[in-house]
């Protein structure tokens, strides 16, 4: 009984360690490590296709996000025109919901269903959802990029290890 335990796919977890750990007991895989691609545009590249003065307005705060860690790329114009058209839309839909008579048709028969207003708030949630991770719109997302960037992955337990 004992070796079904061990080989029981549901019993056995992972320990990961660190990448400061791994620094210190030597056993890092430098090759493994996914580093962005750090780039410096002369300009910031345009939306792919016209934009509302609000889309714009996301658009270059999008930009910008990308562009103080210096992960912009000429390419990235094509997603972030999407993003922001998708977050106008959900805040669009969003602000144009007020009661649950705007989620819900009730029609004449008596019949009901998920209404088009609401659809696209939640097609244009879950797409900008999506793509959040993508462009590091999360604080995990963040802190994950500015480690790879600015080399922040150190922390105090590695410090305190490396004094010892």
């Amino acid at each position: 009984m004992p070796y079904i335990d061990r080989c029981n796919r549901l019993t056995m977890t992972a320990n990961r360690k660190a990448a400061a750990l791994k620094a210190l007991q030597g056993t890092e895989r430098p090759s493994r490590e996914i580093k962005p691609l750090i780039k410096s545009l002369p300009e910031r590249p345009r939306p792919v296709f016209t934009l509302s003065d609000a889309e714009l307005e996301i658009y270059q705060n999008l930009i910008e996000h990308l562009a103080e860690y210096q992960l912009l790329h000429t390419v990235d114009a094509i997603g972030l025109s999407l993003m922001a058209k998708n977050i106008a839309i959900m805040r669009w839909c969003a602000e144009e919901i007020e009661s649950i008579d705007d989620v819900i048709q009730v029609f004449e028969n008596g019949t009901s269903n998920v209404s088009g207003l609401y659809t696209a708030y939640t097609k244009a949630q879950q797409s900008f959802t999506t793509m959040m991770s993508k462009w590091g719109l999360s604080p995990v997302d963040r802190e994950k990029i500015a480690g790879m960037v600015l080399g922040h992955d150190e922390d105090d337990v590695y410090e305190k290890l490396k004094a010892k």
